[in-house]
């Protein structure tokens, strides 16, 4: 008797969540996913753009970024959202620039914007949900990242400027 009890109790030990962080979270509102921010330290503020959606200004390792939805009604049932920022514009700004950044990695993309400014972007999608430890693995590797992008920049910076 005592040993089918032990087995249920092992099973349902196995099958639970090893802690409240890994419980599952729902990241398609706006005010959801800053709250989630905050919760893994991270400063979230809501903002209206100028086309009058909701984006949430940010910061990870020094250098800001903004969270932009997408597929949204009044701020709930988005579809996806997306970690973004831009560098300036400068003068050794290039497709061929980006197009080696891109090469060479996954999930940040880069592009040359309109106004040649460098814009960076990691796509989620928030259909369905994820765990909460998956929503912080996804801002601390979108830091991670950027950082190596901003290596990057300088290296091509520096050697723009060598060249001259």
């Amino acid at each position: 008797m005592w040993g089918k009890i032990l087995l249920v109790a092992a099973a349902m030990a196995a099958s639970a969540p090893a802690s409240a962080a890994d419980r599952i979270v729902d990241v398609s509102s706006v005010d959801g996913v800053a709250a989630l921010m905050r919760e893994a330290g991270y400063k979230a503020e809501i903002k209206i753009g100028k086309d009058g959606d909701p984006y949430i200004q940010s910061a990870t390792g020094g250098n800001d970024f903004q969270v932009l939805f997408y597929g949204c009604k009044n701020k709930v049932g988005c579809d996806s959202f997306d970690f973004y920022s831009w560098f300036k514009k400068e003068p050794f700004f290039s497709a061929e620039m980006a197009n080696d950044w891109n090469a060479n990695h996954r999930f940040l993309k880069v592009a040359i914007d309109s106004d040649g400014d460098l814009s960076e972007y990691a796509y989620i999608s928030t259909i369905g949900k994820m765990t909460y430890d998956n929503f912080k693995d996804y801002i601390a590797w979108y830091g991670s990242t950027d950082a190596e992008l901003v290596k990057f920049v300088a290296e091509r910076r520096k050697a723009a400027a060598g060249a001259k």
